[in-house]
């Protein structure tokens, strides 16, 4: 019964996925691994970082964008990898966008 808000739902998230493809590298962030099926992209920011957890700290401090450290998923790389969301409000995903293109 819940059709329509099912394929409302995977269209905002396409939406928001678009989007981030398109604005981080504009900001940065230009090594995406593939976004298919999920709802997060893997950034790598070996050429920014080393230290994924200390990298998301600056980034919610100094843009007010919160990311997810790489080490919460591989404990053998991670530290050189952030996670992006894009399954909350397109409003918000593009803000943050935008606020990382003036962090950069």
């Amino acid at each position: 019964d819940c059709h329509d808000e099912l394929q409302a739902n995977g269209a905002r998230y396409r939406r928001s996925r678009d989007h981030l493809l398109r604005s981080l590298p504009e900001s940065g962030f230009a090594r995406l691994s593939p976004a298919e099926g999920a709802f997060y992209l893997f950034a790598d920011i070996g050429e920014r970082s080393n230290d994924s957890v200390a990298f998301c700290t600056r980034m919610l401090t100094e843009a007010g964008v919160a990311v997810t450290p790489g080490v919460d998923f591989d404990h053998d790389r991670g530290n050189r990898f952030v996670r992006f969301s894009y399954c909350g409000p397109e409003a918000d995903v593009r803000e943050a966008a935008g606020r990382l293109k003036m962090w950069r």
